[in-house]
């Protein structure tokens, strides 16, 4: 066992098991914290609107009457491509953000 390094019969398994629970139950709260965290992209100059949450799921979208009333198929589904992808990058990021607070304040030892 000279390869490893530290000597695992000194290792208290109560003690991992412990803070594995810990851990678990900081990732639940954080999966539940994200979910409460919106942003917002609006695109076309404001004819369309994508809501997500820090999860990554999309809330909402949101489209002006006047983009419908041009009935241009390819112009609203390009919008609206685009307004999720703004938005699940934004959520994406903020997920990040959210993560690195965590990791920094709630999970001493892990990754300090």
């Amino acid at each position: 066992m000279g390869d490893f390094p530290f000597d695992l019969s000194k290792l208290d398994m109560s003690s991992l098991m412990n803070m594995a629970g810990k851990v678990q139950e900081q990732v639940k709260k954080m999966e539940e914290s994200l979910a409460h965290i919106e942003v917002e992209s609006v695109v076309g100059g404001g004819m369309v609107t994508v809501k997500a949450n820090a999860k990554g799921e999309v809330n909402s979208v949101s489209i002006d009457p006047e983009l419908l009333a041009m009935d241009d198929k390819k112009m609203l589904e390009n919008l609206v491509t685009m307004g999720v992808n703004q938005a699940l990058a934004e959520a994406k990021a903020r997920r990040e953000e959210e993560m690195k607070k965590m990791a920094g304040s709630n999970l001493p030892g892990f990754f300090a």
